[in-house]
């Protein structure tokens, strides 16, 4: 029940600090959560403005563009896909 309420009080005081540190958890570590990380980049990626709104609340949260992040986590084809989801 913390967690959930947590998540929600995160989520609406500064949805886009949120959405990064989502993306965020999900590579971090020694491995990445792809399944994380792709529902989430696609769910993110369907209204641009928000999508620029996550990119610029990571660089300024994490000090590092997300597609640098993305690119370092993945690779192949895989990685030009979530680059282009990206944007």
């Amino acid at each position: 029940m913390e967690a959930a309420l947590l998540f929600q009080l995160r989520q609406g005081t500064d949805k886009y600090m949120h959405a990064a540190q989502l993306l965020e958890d999900s590579m971090a570590g020694a491995g990445t959560e792809d399944h994380l990380l792709v529902s989430r980049l696609v769910r993110f990626h369907w209204d641009r403005n928000f999508m620029a709104n996550v990119r610029a609340a990571y660089e300024k949260r994490y000090r590092r563009n997300l597609v640098s992040r993305v690119r370092s986590e993945t690779s192949g084809d895989y990685e030009r896909l979530l680059v282009a989801i990206v944007g």
